[in-house]
């Protein structure tokens, strides 16, 4: 006979916690949408590119034009390499229109998106995987980033690659080395060839996972042979793995560093502060503020932010006190292990003037990845219903509330102004929570939360999607002419000399768009008044008409008037327009074709 009490009785009649979307348990068949997610970034942001001074600057590095480049050539020649040779092979293959510039950048995201999806499809679920994926493709650092040709995805995907394999390693194998702790050291040698210290950072969260090798977690494949090794054997195994995949690594990638630093002086603080311009910084600060870092934080997460928060809490109570299953708990130590890496160097780099935009913004990703592996695990509980329901109305009012407070701070800190607008977005919030309590406690309990959290989980998904979208970079008018000019100066072909006339130094982006489009010309910058003899052409055969094929000489005037080249035109040449005068950085802008005039003229 079993007796049951009353409390017990009343715990079994309350109707369980219902998951809040089922079909998410099905996750697997909806893969197929992972090829639409990392397409997103590119679609969103390749149509608004234009060519600007950080392109222009990278784009000269790989056409050898350093001589064009103020930053000295230590500098230069110090830069992890391989991004800029794949970059200059690419543009041969795919030719030089307005848009080629990006495709390697778009190609990388997209690439990195999907082995992101395949490494926390492996370790932990479809269903997390798919969030996941989610989640990053809508970003806004990862929309931003594609408009930086020196492409700080390319280096982040083999770091992924590199932890995939490395994971696959140590849970299903039982020896030192195998063909995937192989595939992981190549990866991270590409690594340390593209992204440079990025490859060192890989290195210490793996070193920082693997100090305790009992929690680390194993595969069904291999599992019983793994039991039988005592803790001592394991620990030496894994180091040991660690050990040859960092030599693999070094043995790909770490050749190039040991020739260029006995050739190179200052080479190592060069390397470190990796590709990219380090003066220009259109997309991320350059300069360090106190309240920055915590600021640039919650601005990156946006309406994630509560997300993060509570993810992050529980997450550390969940590893510190691990019951259930036990591979999401390796996989939350990894991620919080990452984070706090993340969070070490994108600090440090805040205090390295020397450091370039690319490199930012590579560091940026190896901190806002695991971020969002947090986002989503917290994503994947409260869709479980394994979070309480006033904690998902402080996550979406946390998540709410930053946005607010970021989008009305002053400057780089975080004290909002006070405004109208500010007032209305706080009252409109206030109201929203007051009827979504009002709607869960009129009805009936269960349900009543139920709606109410798929309403707030799919609004901050919403919420993040247009975040995302509304952060891609829009073309600012000076891109958008010289655009135009670059489209007109496409129609004159076979140009191979081009003077370029200027009072001063003319614009990087004006300079590479000359060799973008007619490939290694003759090019001969002037400051002030032209001379004959500052042409120096060859002589051009006198044909009437002229040959289409034939060479031709084009003249460039910014920022100067048409006097300027009186001297010439005194001398026999003529002047044929070939693109409309415009307005470029404040300074007229006009392109011209040079001709001898007609013999007795």
């Amino acid at each position: 006979m079993v007796i049951i009490s009353d409390q017990e009785l009343l715990q079994r009649s309350v109707e369980p916690a219902h998951d809040l979307f089922p079909v998410m348990r099905r996750a697997a068949v909806m893969s197929p949408l992972v090829v639409l997610l990392v397409l997103v970034p590119g679609l969103l942001a390749f149509h608004s590119y234009r060519i600007d001074e950080l392109s222009a600057w990278f784009g000269l590095q790989c056409l050898g034009k350093t001589s064009l480049i103020s930053d000295s050539s230590n500098a230069l020649i110090s830069q992890p390499p391989l991004v800029r040779w794949l970059y200059t092979g690419l543009l041969s293959l795919i030719g030089h229109w307005s848009s080629s510039l990006v495709l390697f950048s778009v190609f990388s995201t997209s690439c990195m998106l999907f082995v992101a999806y395949r490494l926390t499809r492996k370790v932990c679920n479809p269903r997390y995987a798919i969030v996941f994926c989610f989640l990053l493709a809508f970003h806004a650092v990862i929309i931003k980033q594609i408009q930086l040709i020196e492409a700080p995805a390319f280096p982040m995907l083999f770091a992924l690659l590199t932890i995939w394999c490395y994971l696959g390693h140590i849970q299903s194998e039982t020896g030192i080395a195998s063909y995937k702790l192989l595939c992981g050291g190549i990866s991270l040698g590409i690594c340390l060839l593209s992204g440079g210290a990025l490859a060192l950072g890989v290195l210490l969260m793996l070193g920082l996972y693997i100090i305790n090798p009992v929690d680390l977690p194993r595969s069904r494949s291999g599992s019983s042979d793994l039991k039988r090794l005592p803790v001592l054997k394991q620990a030496v195994r894994v180091w040991k793995s660690l050990f040859v995949l960092a030599l693999t690594g070094f043995a790909v990638g770490g050749w190039w560093e040991l020739m260029a630093a006995s050739q190179i002086d200052g080479f190592w603080g060069n390397w470190f502060a990796g590709p990219g311009q380090p003066i220009i910084s259109l997309y991320w600060k350059t300069e360090f503020y106190p309240t920055y870092f915590l600021r640039d934080i919650i601005s990156s997460m946006g309406f994630l932010m509560g997300f993060a928060l509570f993810g992050l809490f529980h997450a550390i109570k969940r590893v510190l006190k691990p019951d259930g299953n036990q591979k999401d708990i390796a996989w939350l130590r990894l991620v919080l292990i990452w984070l706090l890496c993340g969070l070490l160097f994108w600090w440090g780099v805040q205090y390295l003037p020397q450091m370039k935009v690319s490199s930012r913004a590579m560091w940026k990703m190896f901190l806002i990845i695991p971020m969002l592996a947090i986002v989503t695990w917290e994503f994947q509980q409260i869709a479980l219903r394994r979070v309480s329901f006033p904690t998902v109305l402080a996550v979406f009012t946390v998540g709410v509330l930053s946005v607010i407070f970021v989008s009305a701070s002053q400057g780089d800190t975080l004290s909002p102004r006070v405004s109208a607008s500010f007032l209305q977005q706080l009252i409109i919030l206030g109201l929203s929570l007051i009827m979504v309590l009002w709607y869960s406690h009129r009805f009936k309990k269960e349900n009543g939360h139920r709606v109410v959290e798929i309403a707030l989980v799919i609004a901050l998904s919403c919420l993040h999607i247009v975040y995302g979208v509304y952060s891609v970079p829009k073309p600012n008018p000076a891109g958008e002419r010289l655009l135009q000019f670059e489209h007109q100066l496409r129609l004159t072909q076979n140009v191979s000399n081009c003077v370029l006339v200027s009072k001063s130094d003319p614009p990087l982006e004006l300079t590479f768009l000359l060799f973008y489009l007619w490939g290694d010309i003759n090019l001969k910058q002037v400051q002030g008044t032209v001379l004959p003899q500052d042409l120096d052409f060859p002589e051009v055969a006198k044909t009437d008409p002229p040959s289409p094929t034939a060479e031709k000489q084009v003249i460039i005037r910014w920022g100067v008037t048409p006097v300027s080249l009186r001297n010439i035109l005194n001398a026999g040449f003529i002047l044929k327009p070939v693109a409309s005068p415009d307005v470029y950085k404040q300074k007229e802008l006009q392109a011209d074709l040079i001709n001898r005039s007609p013999q007795g003229f």
